[in-house]
């Protein structure tokens, strides 16, 4: 897939949209402020994406669905994937499409296993996941490769605003709440703070829904 190339114009093209949004974090007294006005706070959304390609993760972002068929494909010549294990049946739709066999039975012999997130943390670049994503399969047993498929309005500022919304959607609380980065390590992580973490290779196809 030229990984770094096509990395390099996916992340710039994530930094055009964003660009062209709202600043809704904008302080309305800065233009009089002038030079004397703090730094403003990075979007929480450009955090998240600059902190989890720094930990290994990579990032596909997509405008459109068809964007998403077209990374499938890539990621599936990229990482040699034969078999992905995937119980979603709204994903199983997008993998069938994306030119990718799956099964929702077989973990042990696939090469990959697909599924949505809870939410996406931008202080730590981390996937946040439960049971309701791996359906009683440990995290453990699961593939090493990853391919997480998301919206931009998962994306929310540190663990504890990811659990206050778990706990909103849902009537109990699911368990197995685990955060998900990429391979290169958890430094910087507020251990006390975080639910367990694993790493795995992760693939984000990360799908604008706030335009």
């Amino acid at each position: 897939m030229g990984e770094s190339n096509k990395g390099n114009g996916l992340f710039s093209k994530f930094l055009s949209v964003l660009s062209g949004k709202p600043a809704s974090t904008q302080d309305p007294q800065s233009k009089e402020a002038g030079a004397f006005a703090p730094s403003q706070k990075e979007p929480v959304d450009l955090a998240f994406v600059k902190r989890f390609t720094d930990s290994g993760g990579k990032f596909l972002y997509c405008e459109n669905t068809e964007e998403i068929y077209e990374n499938l494909e890539a990621i599936t010549k990229e990482a040699g994937i034969r078999e992905v294990f995937c119980r979603d049946h709204n994903l199983q739709s997008i993998l069938s499409r994306g030119g990718m066999n799956f099964s929702d039975k077989e973990y042990k012999s696939a090469d990959a296993f697909c599924s949505e997130c809870e939410y996406l943390i931008s202080f730590n670049g981390g996937i946040m996941i439960s049971e309701n994503q791996t359906l009683g399969v440990k995290l453990e047993q699961l593939p090493e490769v990853f391919i997480t498929i998301a919206y931009t309005s998962q994306i929310v500022e540190n663990l504890r605003n990811g659990l206050t919304g778990i706990r909103q959607k849902y009537e109990k609380l699911p368990a197995n709440i685990t955060t998900i980065k990429g391979p290169k390590g958890t430094e910087g992580i507020d251990q006390m703070n975080s639910p367990s973490i694993c790493q795995k290779d992760i693939y984000l196809i990360l799908l604008e829904d706030q335009i």
